[in-house]
C-alpha cells in the first residue's frame, strides 16, 4: 500500500496542475467580460500559491481506507479542507468581480458560469470526501466518480473551452460561431448535470466504479438510463462543437477579425493584430501596472523602428518529443531494444542541436514599418 500511495503522491499535485492553468483563464475572462477589474488581485495570486502548496499535502485522503493511524487521517482531512479555502477565495473574487460590472453574455462566458455551477458542487462533494467516516461509506463509489468528472470537466475542460474560444480569434485571425458555440455549450451544460449528478445518488446506494455489469431488476436501472441520456447529449455537444470549427473554418473570410481586439481585452496580446505578426511587437512595449490596456492612453514619443533578430525554426525539438514518446511507451512495455534506439536517437538530437551555432533571421527596420503599417492601415 505505501507503494500504490506513490501514484497519488504524484497524482493529486497533476490534479491541481490541471485545474490551476483555468484558473489563470478566468481571471482574464472574467474581467474582460464583465468590463471590470479583477477584484482582489493580489489574494487571487496568494491564493494560487497556497493552492500550489497545500496540493502537495493533501494525497493520503485516496487511502483512508488504508488502515492508517487516525493521526495521520486527521492530518490529511484537516489540509484537505483547508485547500477548500484559497479555491473559495478564486471563486468569491470571480463573482465579486462581475458585481456592479457591465456582464457580456458571450459564450467564453457562459463556459465561466458553467464551470462556477460544477466546480462549487465537485468541490462541496470533496469537502465531503475529506472526511474519512464520510469516505469509509462511498469510497471507490460512483460517488467518486462524479465528484472527479465535476472537477476535471466542470472546471479543467469547461476552463479549456472558455479558453480556446477566447483566444481563438487571436491565434487565427478569424471568430468561431457564436451561435454554434452557444448550442455546444448547452449540450455539454446539460448533458454534464444530467450524466453524472445522478452518480452521485448511485454513489450512496452502493454502486461500485469499474462495474461490468448490474442486475436490471433493482432501483439502480432508472437511474443509469438517465446517466446514459446526459451522456449522449454530450456527444451530441462534441459533435456541434467539431461541426462549429468546420464551419467556422470555411466561413472564415466573412468571420475576419479586423480588429486585434474584438472582446475589448485588459492585456498585451490584444495589442497586436490578429494573428500577431511573426515578430510579436514591433516595438517592446513597456508595461508600469496592470491591465494595460485599460490604462489611460498618455501620448508617447515616436521611436524609430529597428532590425528583429529571430531564431530559425528548427525540428529538433519535434524529433526529441516523437522519440520521447516511443522511449516511454517502449519502457513501458519492456520493449528493450526500441528503449535503445530511441534514447539514443535522443542524445544524438540533443548533441545535434547543441552543438550547431545558432541561426537568425534579420527582419530589418523597412521591413517592419511596412508590415506595421499595412498591420494598422
Amino acid at each position: 500500500m505505501l507503494y500504490v500511495n506513490l501514484i497519488w503522491a504524484w497524482g493529486h499535485p497533476e490534479v491541481y496542475i490541471l485545474i490551476l492553468p483555468a484558473f489563470g483563464v478566468f481571471s482574464e475572462v472574467v474581467p474582460t467580460f464583465c468590463e471590470k477589474r479583477l477584484f482582489g488581485y493580489v489574494s487571487m495570486v496568494w491564493a494560487l500559491i497556497v493552492i500550489t502548496v497545500l496540493s502537495f499535502i493533501v494525497w493520503l485522503h485516496h487511502f483512508f481506507t488504508m488502515g492508517a493511524s487516525p493521526d495521520v487521517n486527521a492530518f490529511f482531512a484537516i489540509m484537505t479542507m483547508l485547500i477548500a479555502i484559497p479555491t473559495g477565495v478564486k471563486i468569491f473574487n470571480w463573482l465579486f468581480t462581475k458585481f456592479r460590472g457591465r456582464v457580456h453574455f458571450d459564450s467564453p462566458m457562459l463556459w465561466f458560469f458553467a464551470f462556477v455551477l460544477n466546480f462549487t458542487v465537485g468541490g462541496m462533494t470533496g469537502i465531503l470526501l475529506s472526511s474519512p467516516p464520510v469516505d469509509y461509506q462511498v469510497h471507490n463509489s460512483l460517488f467518486l466518480i462524479a465528484h472527479f468528472h465535476g472537477m476535471v470537466i466542470g472546471g479543467m475542460l469547461f476552463g479549456f473551452f472558455c479558453a480556446f474560444t477566447y483566444w481563438f480569434p487571436k491565434f487565427t485571425g478569424f471568430h468561431l460561431s457564436e451561435r454554434l458555440n452557444r448550442y455546444a455549450f448547452w449540450c455539454w451544460f446539460s448533458g454534464f448535470l444530467i450524466a453524472f449528478m445522478p452518480l452521485y445518488m448511485l454513489g450512496f446506494m452502493g454502486a461500485t466504479r469499474r462495474l461490468d455489469h448490474y442486475e436490471a431488476s433493482t432501483e439502480w436501472q432508472p437511474i443509469f438510463i438517465t446517466a446514459a441520456i446526459g451522456a449522449l447529449i454530450i456527444l451530441w455537444g462534441v459533435t456541434i462543437q467539431i461541426y462549429g470549427l468546420y464551419k467556422s473554418i470555411r466561413e472564415r473570410k466573412k468571420n475576419r477579425d479586423l480588429t486585434g481586439n474584438p472582446w475589448n481585452g485588459a492585456t498585451l496580446e490584444w495589442a497586436t493584430s490578429s494573428p500577431p505578426p511573426v515578430y510579436n511587437f514591433a516595438i517592446t512595449p513597456t508595461v508600469d501596472q496592470l491591465d494595460p490596456l485599460w490604462a489611460p492612453k498618455a501620448p508617447k514619443p515616436r521611436k524609430d523602428y529597428e532590425d528583429i533578430h529571430l531564431p530559425t525554426h528548427t525540428p529538433m525539438g519535434l524529433y526529441i518529443g516523437i522519440l520521447s514518446l516511443l522511449l516511454g511507451f517502449s519502457m513501458t512495455w519492456y520493449i528493450s531494444w526500441l528503449a535503445i534506439l530511441s534514447f539514443i536517437g535522443i542524445i544524438v538530437c540533443l548533441v545535434i542541436r547543441l552543438s550547431g551555432k545558432d541561426e537568425f533571421e534579420i527582419i530589418t527596420a523597412a521591413e517592419v514599418k511596412k508590415i506595421e503599417e499595412a498591420r494598422t492601415a
